[in-house]
C-alpha cells in the first residue's frame, strides 16, 4: 500500500505520462505492468488513506480513457451492434472478486467475439466509483480495447408500481452519483400489475426524464406478465407511454425461465414498447433462447451468483471459511441458528465484502477459476459464438 501522496505519485510517474490537468497522456512501456495494474487496483479500494483512494480511481478512469476504454451508454451502440451478423452483448452481474471476475470474463470474450460487455454492479455495499475504478482496471489488465458499459440497477422506488421505499431526493442522489462514475445505463424493474393498478408515478416519471437528460439507457426489466395483461401488452405499453417512456427505452429485459414468458411473447412486449433489443436473464432454456436469437440485437444475462459459489466451493480456504462464518454468527444475534451450510448459502455480498482484501484473489483457487471459465465456455456455444470470430476491439 502506498504511504501517503507522494508514495503514490512516485509509484505512478514510474509507469505513466500526465498533462498540465493532471490526466494520463501515455504510457512509458507499450503496456501497462500486470503487477502495477494489480496495485493500482488494490489502493484503489483498500488504502487508508482516502485521498489516496479518491486520485487512485479517478487516475484509472483517466488511464482507461487514454486507453480507448470508455464508459458508454448502449443507447448509442445499438445501432451499430444491429449492422453485425450476431450482435450479443453479454451482460455479467458482479458482487465479490469483481476485479478477478471481470478479467476473465474480458478475457473470455476477447476470445468470443463478443460485441459488447454489459457490467452490472452486484453488490451494494461498494460505491459506484469503486465499481467503476475496478472495470477500468480490469479492462487496462486485459487489454482491452473498446467501450465500457456500465449500469446500475436501481431499488424499488415508493410507489405501487415498485414498491419499497426510495423517494425523489434520494433517487436523485442516486442517479447523480451513478453518472458522476460513469455508470450511463441502467434497469428499471416493473411489475405489469403494479403498472397498472397504481395512480401516482412521480418517481417512474421523474426517473425517466433524469435518464434521459444525462442521456443513461434504460433496460425495462418486466415481471411475468399478470392475468390481467395476458398476452397483450398494450394497456402496460400505453401507461408507459403516458409517463414519457416513449423513446426512453433501449432494451426489453425478461426472464427465460418464467414460465409466463415465451420467445414470440417477449418479442411481442419489446415491439410494442419500442425497444431496440431484447435482453434475457436467468436460466435461459434453449427453446426460448433460440428463438430470441433471431433478434438483430440480443443481450444475454446469465445468472451464475459466483459469489456464492466462491464460498461454497471445495478451495475455499479454511481459515478465510472461519472468519466467514464468525462474521455471520456476530451479525445475526438474536437470530435463530443456522447451520454452517446454510449461512453461506443465504449470505449477503456484503459478507464477503467484508473479507474482500484478504480474499482478493483467485490465484489459490484453480478449480473454480476452470469451472468459471467453462460455464461462460457453455454459454457461447449455446450463443453460437466460437474462438475463431473476430473481437470487435481487435
Amino acid at each position: 500500500m502506498y504511504r501517503d501522496l507522494d508514495d503514490m505519485r512516485r509509484s505512478l510517474d514510474q509507469h505513466l505520462l500526465f498533462d498540465e490537468r493532471g490526466r494520463v497522456s501515455g504510457f512509458r512501456q507499450e503496456e501497462l505492468a500486470p503487477g502495477a495494474v494489480d496495485a493500482f487496483a488494490r489502493n484503489a479500494i483498500f488504502n487508508p488513506d482516502p485521498t489516496v483512494r479518491t486520485q487512485m480511481r479517478q487516475m484509472l478512469r483517466s488511464a482507461a480513457a487514454w486507453r480507448g476504454i470508455r464508459s458508454s451508454s448502449l443507447d448509442g451502440t445499438l445501432a451499430e451492434l444491429g449492422r453485425r451478423p450476431q450482435g450479443v452483448l453479454l451482460a455479467v452481474r458482479l458482487g465479490g472478486h469483481c476485479y478477478d471476475l471481470a478479467r476473465l470474463v474480458l478475457r473470455s470474450a476477447k476470445a468470443r467475439g463478443v460485441a459488447g460487455l454489459v457490467f452490472e454492479q452486484g453488490w451494494a455495499g461498494q460505491s459506484p466509483w469503486e465499481f467503476s475504478a475496478l472495470m477500468c482496471a480490469a479492462a487496462l489488465r486485459e487489454h482491452w480495447q473498446a467501450p465500457l458499459f456500465l449500469r446500475c440497477c436501481l431499488p424499488p422506488l415508493a410507489s405501487d408500481l415498485l414498491p419499497g421505499g426510495m423517494d425523489s431526493e434520494a433517487l436523485d442522489d442516486q442517479l447523480a452519483t451513478a453518472l458522476g462514475a460513469g455508470f450511463l445505463n441502467l434497469t428499471l424493474r416493473i411489475s405489469p400489475a403494479g403498472l397498472l393498478r397504481s395512480r401516482s408515478h412521480g418517481e417512474l416519471r421523474q426517473l425517466l426524464k433524469a435518464a434521459r437528460e444525462g442521456r443513461m439507457a434504460i433496460s425495462l426489466r418486466v415481471d411475468e406478465p399478470a392475468a390481467e395483461t395476458g398476452d397483450d401488452p398494450a394497456a402496460v405499453v400505453q401507461a408507459l407511454r403516458r409517463l414519457g417512456a416513449e423513446g426512453a427505452i433501449t432494451l426489453l429485459t425478461v426472464s427465460g425461465d418464467s414460465e409466463g414468458w415465451s420467445a414470440g411473447l417477449a418479442e411481442s412486449w419489446m415491439t410494442a414498447a419500442g425497444a431496440r433489443g431484447l435482453a434475457l436473464s436467468g436460466v435461459l432454456p434453449s427453446g426460448f433462447l433460440s428463438g430470441a436469437l433471431a433478434r438483430p440485437v440480443l443481450e444475454v444475462r446469465p445468472e451464475f451468483e459466483w459469489a456464492e459459489r466462491i464460498v461454497m466451493h471445495p478451495e475455499f480456504r479454511g481459515e478465510h471459511r472461519r472468519k466467514v462464518l464468525a462474521w455471520l454468527r456476530g451479525s445475526r444475534q438474536g437470530a435463530l441458528p443456522m447451520t454452517d451450510s446454510a449461512l453461506l448459502r443465504d449470505f449477503e455480498y456484503q459478507a464477503l465484502g467484508h473479507f474482500e482484501f484478504e480474499l482478493w484473489d483467485l490465484d489459490g483457487m484453480p478449480s473454480f477459476r476452470d469451472e468459471f471459465m467453462s460455464m461462460l465456455g457453455n454459454l457461447y456455444e449455446r450463443l453460437g459464438l466460437v474462438e475463431s470470430q473476430a473481437w470487435v476491439g481487435a
